[in-house]
């Protein structure tokens, strides 16, 4: 059986685009989102990242 394509999503328009959702990720758009540009903010696992203190 052959693989089949990805399906098509739907198109998402933004002013910033933030990869990642670590502590930095979070930051920033929190911070982009409260200047009025329209964010979005991608994260492969769970938000939040880790804390190396």
């Amino acid at each position: 059986m052959a693989a089949q394509p990805p399906k098509q999503r739907e198109k998402i328009e933004a002013d910033v685009c933030i990869i990642g959702a670590g502590s930095g990720g979070l930051v920033t758009a929190y911070g982009t989102a409260n200047l009025g540009l329209k964010t979005v903010l991608f994260e492969k696992g769970e938000m939040g990242g880790d804390c190396l203190n």
